[in-house]
C-alpha cells in the first residue's frame, strides 16, 4: 500500500466523507457517554449527601408538633422554609424523660409578607447554651460578633453579610457543606433572632408566630444516653407529652436511603438499556457499511492490503467514533449537571453534594474507556467478517 495511505488515512476519510452516518454514531455514542457519567455523578453525589447529613445531624431524635413530621424533614432535607411551634415547656420535660442525655430547642422563623428578603431562606434560632449541633458544622470563621448568625453552605454571603427582612446582619461563621437543606438556612441564636424579628416588625413585616423565642419553639433536638434503647424512650416522651411527634433520626435517613434505591434502580435500568441499544445498534450500522464498502475493500486487497490491515480499518474507526462519542458524551454530561447541581438537589428533594475533582476525573476515565469498548465491540462482527473475505468479484 501506499505509503501516504495509512490504515488511518483511510479509517479518518471514510468517517469523513460518510458524514451523516458518522454524526448518527457520534451522536448515539455521545448521549450513550452522557448518560453513564450523569449517572455515576448522581449516583455519587447522593450517596455522599446522604452521608454528609447523617455525620451533621448529631441528634438520635427530634420532637416536633404532631403532623409536622414531613415539614421537618423537608426544611432539612430540601431546605424549603416552613414554621411550626409549640410551647417551650416541652423542652423541659423531654429532657427530663429517662435516657435522654441531652436536648436542645430550636425556633424557625417565618415571615407572611412578600418580599421580605433577599433570596428564599429559613431562619434557625438555636440555643447556644445547649447546642450540640449547630456548632460542630461551623466550617469557616469570619469575624467575632456580639451575636452568633451561622450561614449556612448555600447562603449567598456579600461583604461578609446577609441581608433580609431590609437589614444586613454580619456573618459570624460560615457552616460546612451537608449537601442537604440545611445549606441554605441562616442558623442564629436566639438573642439575634428575637432582634432580628423585632427590627423586621417594626419596618411592617407580618409573621406567623408572635416572636417570642423565650416560650415558643419549633423543634427539640435529642441526643440518647449511651445503651438507651430508642424505642422505649420515643414511647416515654410521647407518654411525657402528648400531642408531639418523635422522629429517629435514622430511621428518617433510612426512608430517604429507600427513596434513593428506588432511584437509583431506575438509573441504573437507564444505563444498561442505552449501553444495549448503543451497542446493537453501531453493530446493525457497522454491518451495513461493510456491505456497502464491499468494492472499497477490494480495491484495497488488490492493491496488497492483508486481511488483517483491512480488519485494523473496521476497528479503527470504532475507535475513532468512542473517543471522540465518549469525550462529547462527558463534555454535555458537565456542562449540565455542575452547573444546575444545586436545581438537580433541589427538585429531587434529596441530600446531594457533588464529589471531589479527583472521584470525578476518575468517572471520566471510566466512561471514555466504556464508549470506546463498546464501540469495538460492536464493530467485531464487522472485523471478523473482513477478515475472511476475498472479495475479487466484487471489483466486476
Amino acid at each position: 500500500m501506499n505509503n501516504s495511505l495509512t490504515i488511518t488515512t483511510i479509517a479518518i476519510k471514510n468517517l469523513t466523507q460518510r458524514k451523516y452516518r458518522t454524526a448518527l454514531l457520534l451522536s448515539l455514542i455521545g448521549l450513550s457517554a452522557a448518560v453513564l457519567f450523569t449517572v455515576f455523578i448522581l449516583v455519587t453525589s447522593l450517596f455522599l449527601g446522604i452521608k454528609s447529613v447523617e455525620e451533621r445531624l448529631g441528634a438520635d431524635l427530634l420532637v416536633v408538633p404532631e403532623e409536622y413530621e414531613n415539614q421537618v424533614q423537608a426544611v432539612i432535607m430540601s431546605g424549603q422554609p416552613n414554621y411550626f411551634y409549640m410551647d417551650k415547656k416541652v423542652e423541659q420535660i423531654v429532657a427530663s424523660v429517662s435516657g435522654v442525655a441531652a436536648v436542645s430547642s430550636q425556633f424557625y422563623l417565618t415571615s407572611l409578607s412578600e418580599s421580605c428578603c433577599d433570596f428564599p431562606i429559613q431562619l434557625i434560632g438555636f440555643d447556644s447554651d445547649t447546642d450540640f449541633v449547630v456548632k460542630s458544622w461551623i466550617g469557616k470563621s469570619i469575624k467575632n460578633t456580639e451575636g452568633a448568625l451561622f450561614a449556612g453552605a448555600g447562603v449567598p454571603v456579600e461583604n461578609e453579610s446577609v441581608r433580609f427582612f431590609g437589614q444586613s446582619h454580619q456573618v459570624s461563621s460560615i457552616l460546612a457543606k451537608t449537601g442537604s437543606g440545611m445549606d441554605y438556612a441562616v442558623y442564629t441564636d436566639k438573642q439575634t433572632l428575637q432582634s432580628i424579628f423585632e427590627d423586621a416588625r417594626a419596618k411592617g413585616f407580618a409573621f406567623v408566630s408572635d416572636g417570642d423565642v423565650n416560650s415558643k419553639i419549633s423543634t427539640v433536638l435529642v441526643k440518647l444516653e449511651e445503651g438507651a434503647k430508642i424505642d422505649s424512650t420515643i414511647l416515654k416522651i410521647k407518654m411525657a407529652v402528648p400531642g408531639v411527634k418523635v422522629i429517629e433520626s435514622d430511621r428518617m435517613l433510612k426512608n430517604n436511603g429507600k427513596t434513593l434505591s428506588s432511584l437509583l434502580g431506575f438509573l441504573y435500568a437507564l444505563v444498561a438499556v442505552f449501553l444495549i441499544v448503543t451497542i446493537f445498534t453501531l453493530a446493525f450500522v457497522f454491518s451495513l457499511s461493510i456491505n456497502e464498502r464491499l468494492k472499497e475493500f477490494s480495491i484495497l486487497r488488490t492493491l496488497g492490503a492483508t486481511h488483517k490491515k483491512l480488519s485494523a480499518i473496521v476497528v479503527l474507526e470504532a475507535v475513532i467514533l468512542g473517543f471522540a462519542g465518549g469525550l462529547s458524551g462527558i463534555i454535555l454530561s458537565s456542562l449540565i449537571v455542575f452547573p444546575f447541581n444545586a436545581l438537580i438537589a433541589q427538585k429531587i428533594s434529596l441530600p446531594f453534594i457533588v464529589p471531589q475533582i479527583e472521584l470525578i476525573a476518575a468517572f471520566a476515565v471510566i466512561t471514555f474507556v466504556v464508549a470506546v469498548v463498546s464501540s469495538v465491540l460492536a464493530s467485531l462482527k464487522g472485523a471478523i467478517r473482513i477478515a475472511g473475505f476475498e472479495p475479487y468479484e466484487s471489483i466486476k
